[in-house]
């Protein structure tokens, strides 16, 4: 959550909304919500949203959407493998 504190207001809401539209179909990709399979790591299967310059990372347990990482674009995803 430190990372969308530091976020100005605009951007944060933005990325809060995009989120907050996964507990509707997590799956789903959407206009300006690109969303991919971004493949297993220890038995967990990881989703990317991308929303804009920034990169949201969650998985999806049951019903549940639980974001892991948010970043901005560029940073790759090395931490996953």
């Amino acid at each position: 959550m430190s990372f969308l504190r530091a976020l100005e207001a605009r951007r944060r809401d933005r990325v809060l909304a995009h989120i907050e539209e996964l507990e509707a179909d997590p799956f789903r990709p959407r206009p300006r919500a690109d969303i991919k399979n971004g493949g297993r790591h220890h038995g967990v299967t990881f989703y990317r949203l991308r929303v804009g310059d920034f990169r949201v990372v969650y998985v999806v347990e049951e019903r549940q959407v639980k974001v892991t990482e948010i970043f901005r674009r560029g940073r790759g995803y090395r931490w996953l493998e």
